[in-house]
């Protein structure tokens, strides 16, 4: 296990985040439990060079404890909340390590009105950041690290749950591989060839439909492009911002959204479980959405942050990937987003669109801007999305899958 573990940590300093010598870097981990593995990177990133590290935890059972005992009204802005540093860093192009990590169903006994105002004041400490992650200003990464109530989540009753769980996320990130760094660029080079294919077609608009129910619309501007994990930072450096990614995704013109689209996986928003729901679009705008666990929370997401009822991400991942091959629900986004085709309500990417556009330009192309970005699943082993391209109408998925 620990030589798995120190790939794992080559993996994300040498590929992900792509070190230059003497880059600073801020580390970010969700559990007080891993931050001796923070160090443990730390000391690593020491090795190549890189002087200027900082670790900061926003331990996920201290905010639970806060919530419980605080009223609404008097949450405040706490240093479990406040992520000013974030902006600290990322204003000076400092690469960013976030170490998640979950616990199923933590958030399930606080009110959503408490998480949507935990929320809104986190949001509201790191708007240099939020403003600049998605055009890759500086280098990030997300990666996860497991933990016991996690692994018993997913392998209830199982004594070597925990030791279950760490192995699928070496796996699902080829750390079991001989080289790592290799076997990604090999799957870069495979994804990359889908990549294009989906830009060569010019897609306008895609439509959605499976048998849980989705028969969705989907428009997006004529002249913006998919992209996937093969970026670049603005210093031009390559980088992975999910570890593991196997998404090619676009920002849709939100203005022209309609019809209905049902979930396929949990989601966890805030540490609190949502599933089973659907969501009804018209005219780019949610105008329904009703979930069978966590209705309160989805009602919160949606509609009590702006415009967060509206579509900033379309993502396309096929059934038969790595992830999904697991068989398993990770009750954590970015595993389940990819393995699954994925939307997201929220914030759209800049980096979808050709050239070096205003804000204003953005808008106008139908690019949604918000505070928020919340993916939630919807791919299936059954999912068809009939697109319209520059060869006309065109099947480019079938059965879950890529058909171009």
């Amino acid at each position: 296990m620990r030589e798995l573990e120190e790939k794992y940590i080559d993996l994300i300093l040498k590929r992900c985040l792509n070190f230059k010598t003497g880059n600073a870097l801020l580390i970010y981990v969700d559990l007080k439990e891993h931050l001796e593995f923070a160090e443990r990177v730390k000391a690593k990133a020491h090795e190549i060079g890189v002087e200027d590290i900082v670790i900061t935890c926003n331990d996920l059972d201290e905010i639970h404890e806060y919530l419980m005992k605080t009223s609404l009204e008097d949450i405040s802005l706490q240093p479990c909340f406040d992520r000013s540093i974030w902006d600290t860093y990322a204003k000076k192009g400092s690469a960013m390590l976030f170490l998640g990590s979950l616990v199923p169903g933590l958030m399930d006994d606080i009110d959503a009105d408490k998480i949507n105002k935990m929320a809104k004041l986190r949001n509201e400490t790191r708007i240099y950041y939020r403003e600049n992650v998605g055009k890759y200003t500086f280098p990030w990464c997300i990666a996860n690290l497991p933990n016991e109530r996690w692994a018993e989540k997913i392998f209830p009753g199982d004594k070597n749950a925990y030791n279950k769980l760490f192995l699928n996320f070496m796996k699902m990130c080829m750390v079991d591989k001989d080289d790592p760094v290799k076997a990604w660029e090999d799957y870069i080079r495979q994804n990359n060839y889908y990549k294009n294919k989906l830009n060569e077609l010019e897609i306008t608009s895609l439509h959605y439909r499976n048998s849980l129910g989705t028969d969705l619309y989907i428009e997006k501007p004529k002249d913006n492009i998919w992209i996937n994990l093969d970026k670049t930072d603005a210093s031009g450096n390559q980088m992975i911002a999910n570890m593991p990614s196997y998404e090619i995704f676009t920002s849709p013109d939100w203005r022209k959204t309609n019809g209905i689209v049902y979930s396929s996986r949990p989601l966890v928003y805030n540490g609190t479980i949502i599933d089973k729901f659907f969501i009804r679009f018209s005219d780019g705008k949610v105008v329904e959405c009703k979930a069978e666990e966590g209705n309160d929370a989805l009602h919160s997401l949606i509609f009590d942050n702006e415009n967060s009822d509206k579509l900033g991400e379309i993502a396309l991942v096929p059934n038969d990937s790595p992830i999904s091959n697991t068989g398993l629900v990770f009750y954590e986004t970015m595993y389940d987003e990819n393995a699954s085709c994925h939307l997201a309500l929220g914030s759209g990417f800049p980096k979808c669109f050709s050239g070096n556009l205003t804000d204003s330009e953005l808008m106008e192309k139908g690019l949604n801007f918000s505070l928020c970005h919340t993916d939630f699943m919807i791919g299936t082993g059954d999912l068809e999305i009939e697109a319209d391209t520059n060869q006309g109408k065109k099947l480019i998925f079938k059965n879950g899958n890529f058909n171009i």
